[in-house]
């Protein structure tokens, strides 16, 4: 497994820490884009795995905790250390966290094992899940470790596998063609770059767009949000990765009846709270009839049952909530979750005097 230094810069710090950039990790610019921007050649954007670490003295580091248990208000982690030693370089400590404002963590220390009276003791069980999140996150520390050793300050390490391909061929041939034309531009040049691969994506979108547009089947639209899940930063205005298509939200009886499915379920990427969407085809009607004389248009029944949906699932997920996190592997929080139903331009039923009069006030 390879991890990139994201911050690191070996003419800083601690000169003994500076390496010739050959080994098997890449110093890599930290992103200051967006989360979700498009990425090269098509690939859905995830989110890179990260790990930080912070020096606190010349041959020690503190990392990130490895969650091994976690609900709402409470979690345990291991909280690990590193330290320079070429066998055993990780030691660390099992510590109950409870939440507080802000979502920060706070650590709760009970009892000293060293106040145990003859016959006393304490038994923490772990189960196999969580000892596999343990070991998993061990073993990736130990690989940092053998690979970067304990660099100075704090740091932000990147999983190479999850970067887009672009960047991933870039680390692997910093010396290519293409690393030498990125380094050769300014500041003003890799602005302009980056719109023109955005404008690129755009135009790829659009003629996707172009090709399914008289299509009425909702798995062909589906398809184009997952193929083009940037698009979900442009509707929610938020950094967002896509956490899970076609997303059972909960509602189903003892029966095995009900139950809600969810287009998409996404998840913020600074805060995991979840964000619930729900896509219509351009076939969709959204201004019904004039309502009396008025002048003005009701809500076509397609639009504001969609509304109704996304709404309902959103009320069964809260529900649900703590059972369905405790089962999912992916991390994911529910705080008053952002609801949004993606339909198309304005289609009128009546007149085409209600384009223009109501399309505003509908949306």
């Amino acid at each position: 497994m390879e991890w990139g230094d994201l911050d690191h810069d070996p003419g800083a710090g601690d000169p003994d820490s500076a390496d010739d950039g050959e080994g098997d990790y890449n110093d890599a610019e930290k992103e200051q884009g967006d989360a979700t921007a498009p990425g090269a050649g098509g690939d859905r954007v995830t989110e890179p795995e990260r790990l930080s670490t912070r020096s606190v003295a010349r041959d020690v580091a503190e990392a990130d905790p490895i969650v091994l248990r976690q609900t709402a208000q409470v979690r345990l982690v291991f909280v690990p250390t590193i330290h320079e030693h070429a066998e055993h370089p990780l030691r660390g400590e099992f510590v109950w966290q409870r939440k507080r404002k802000h979502d920060e963590w706070d650590d709760v220390r009970g009892e000293s094992l060293g106040r145990l009276k003859s016959g006393e003791g304490f038994v923490l069980e772990l189960h196999s899940a969580e000892v596999t999140a343990l070991m998993k996150g061990l073993l990736e520390l130990e690989d940092l470790y053998r690979q970067h050793g304990i660099v100075f300050g704090t740091q932000e390490f990147v999983q190479k596998s999850t970067l887009p391909r672009m960047v991933q061929g870039i680390l692997d041939a910093p010396r290519s063609e293409l690393a030498a034309a990125l380094e050769g531009l300014d500041e003003e040049a890799l602005l302009n770059f980056a719109r023109r691969v955005d404008l690129s994506k755009l135009d790829t979108l659009l003629e996707k767009w172009e090709q399914i547009r008289a299509s009425p089947d909702e798995d062909d639209w589906q398809d184009l949000f997952a193929e083009h899940a940037w698009m979900f930063s442009q509707l929610t205005g938020s950094p967002v990765v896509v956490l899970q298509e076609k997303a059972y939200v909960g509602g189903k009886s003892i029966e095995n009846t009900g139950g809600g499915q969810v287009d998409f379920l996404l998840r913020n990427a600074l805060t995991d709270n979840v964000v619930f969407v729900e896509i219509k085809t351009p076939h969709t009607k959204i201004v019904g009839s004039e309502y009396r004389s008025s002048g003005s248009f009701e809500m076509h029944r397609e639009v504001s049952g969609g509304l109704v949906q996304v709404l309902g699932y959103k009320d069964t997920f809260e529900k649900e909530y703590y059972d369905l996190a405790a089962r999912s592997p992916k991390a994911m929080h529910s705080y008053n979750p952002r609801c949004f139903s993606s339909s198309a331009p304005c289609r009128a039923s009546t007149s085409p005097r209600s384009d223009a009069s109501t399309c505003s006030e509908t949306r």
